[in-house]
């Protein structure tokens, strides 16, 4: 013969509590399998352009450049009221400077990016020359792109209140707490400083 249960109302009750509760862990196991690194780039990067448009100029961190550089190649673009320049460099950590300058005349274009590195008028800008790197700048935020097949970090600084808009850096590591220390070394900051600008993107 078979037993047959009858449920009391406050039985049943907690039976569907326990239920409700049990219901979202397969989903929540579901998108962590589906979409694993993107929720991971959610979590850690902090969206790099809303922090921008967050952060007014009294946000930013004056931060002091020293270090010494190989100038390899520089692109000029001319526009109508103002030419983009960028330099690489070699020898640091350091690989890229962008400026924008609202001259068109190439020397005096020139002229004005020595005289903002503090090189005027002892070195000239151009390929093949060495050059001691000791400026300020401002800093509005800075995005840590970890490539993990390449082994190495990209981080882009962007700069405000300057001809210079933004430097790029190649770090020989993926691991975050690398990152972050070698950051705080480069630029000379803060721990606290370094958690508010920086912000990380992963790719695998």
């Amino acid at each position: 013969m078979r037993n047959f249960y009858v449920l009391t109302p406050i039985a049943a009750k907690r039976k569907l509590f326990k239920l409700k509760l049990l219901l979202p862990f397969p989903l929540i196991l579901i998108a962590f399998a589906i979409g694993g690194e993107s929720l991971t780039n959610r979590l850690l990067n902090r969206s790099y352009s809303t922090a921008n448009k967050l952060r007014a100029d009294t946000n930013t961190v004056k931060v002091q450049l020293a270090t010494n550089l190989l100038i390899t190649k520089i692109e000029i673009e001319k526009k109508q009221d103002f030419t983009n320049v960028e330099i690489a460099t070699t020898n640091s950590r350091l690989k890229k400077l962008e400026f924008k300058v609202p001259l068109t005349e190439l020397s005096k274009v020139k002229t004005m990016i020595a005289q903002n590195l503090k090189l005027y008028p002892q070195v000239e800008i151009q390929a093949n020359t060495p050059i001691k790197l000791q400026t300020t700048v401002k800093v509005l935020g800075i995005l840590a792109e970890i490539k993990n097949k390449q082994g190495l970090t990209k981080v882009e600084v962007k700069t405000v209140n300057s001809i210079l808009k933004k430097l790029e850096f190649e770090l020989p590591t993926t691991e975050l707490n690398h990152v972050q220390a070698m950051i705080i070394q480069e630029l000379r900051l803060s721990l606290e400083d370094a958690k508010i600008l920086l912000s990380y993107r992963i790719k695998n």
